[in-house]
């Protein structure tokens, strides 16, 4: 094979390598990488303040929240063991919310919820064909540990259906009028709604720097 020809074709074969090694690559599975989470929550027991944050994968202002807030509070106030981070999904905006919160709590048996939120978010604008089995079988091999078969035995568990339908009360009884919408828990007093300014890092800076008297 002449060389200019052997060059392309190794080059080619590297390209395609690389692409293969990138697939399932995600920064914000990487954001949310070896911080203890326990069910729908992600942060250290010790954390003495909670943000609630209520969410539908399908909202557009949900996923901006996420892309321009959320790193902030984790690297900033969950990582150091500052705050917890409790998720509450309620599935309402499109047809695809619900099966989605299911197979987001369906992570959550493996400790991978928050990893299964971030993916779903990178991909919004497809979530009517990743939330099926087919998809999420697709989106589990980027999320290291997740077993795909048994997130989709739990998606479709009475368990994860009431803890689903859990939510959604709570959200009544908050009178949570949409999403994204937040309160935050110092210590065992009751949650307190929050009405950040923007869906930014420094917003949300201010909101958790008075609930750990900073």
């Amino acid at each position: 094979m002449p060389r200019s020809r052997l060059g392309l074709t190794l080059a080619a074969a590297a390209l395609a390598l690389a692409v293969v090694t990138t697939v399932g690559a995600s920064p914000g599975t990487d954001l949310v990488q070896g911080i203890p989470q326990r069910g729908t929550v992600i942060g250290e027991r010790t954390a003495n303040v909670t943000l609630i944050q209520f969410e539908d994968l399908a909202c557009t202002h949900c996923n901006t929240y996420m892309k321009l807030a959320f790193p902030t509070i984790v690297n900033d106030y969950v990582r150091p063991g500052l705050v917890k981070v409790d998720f509450r999904g309620l599935g309402i905006v499109t047809r695809a919310s619900e099966p989605a919160l299911r197979f987001v709590l369906a992570a959550g048996r493996q400790r991978k919820l928050w990893q299964m939120t971030e993916v779903f978010y990178e991909n919004q604008a497809k979530l009517n064909e990743i939330a099926t089995d087919k998809g999420v079988r697709r989106l589990a091999r980027g999320i290291p540990g997740l077993d795909a078969n048994q997130l989709i035995l739990d998606s479709k568990s009475l368990s994860v259906r009431k803890q689903a339908a859990a939510h959604a009360v709570e959200a009544d009884r908050r009178k949570v009028p949409g999403t994204p919408w937040f309160f935050i828990k110092v210590g065992t007093n009751a949650p307190k709604l929050v009405r950040p300014t923007a869906y930014s890092g420094e917003a949300f800076a201010t909101l958790l720097d008075e609930a750990l008297g900073r």
